[in-house]
């Protein structure tokens, strides 16, 4: 099962697919574990949050981050489904940013 994620501006950033994080082309970004994602390079980014029926990838700016993590072997290139319609922009709480 595929889910989209967003930017708060409402851009369509990407999808997860089996617990991988990839971009709208195709590209591995990283991996999810929970809600919280971490980078390619093994750097969190930020936790999963659901806000009016979409997914995004949001940081607290505020709250120091967990240590970084060894990398995972990248899963093999996906083929991107189709991309949804952009959503309407939401309006990040204070201290909350786009990861991604």
């Amino acid at each position: 099962m595929v889910e989209y994620i967003f930017r708060s501006n409402g851009n369509y950033l990407g999808f997860i697919s089996s617990g991988n994080l990839f971009s709208r082309d195709g590209e591995y970004l990283g991996w999810i574990e929970g809600d919280l994602v971490w980078d390619s390079n093994g750097h969190f980014r930020g936790k999963i949050v659901l806000i009016n029926d979409k997914k995004y990838i949001l940081k607290n700016a505020y709250l120091i981050s967990p240590i970084p993590k060894v990398p995972r072997v990248p899963p093999a290139p996906q083929v991107p489904p189709v991309p949804p319609l952009n959503s309407t922009p939401i309006i990040l709480p204070i201290g909350l940013k786009d990861s991604f």
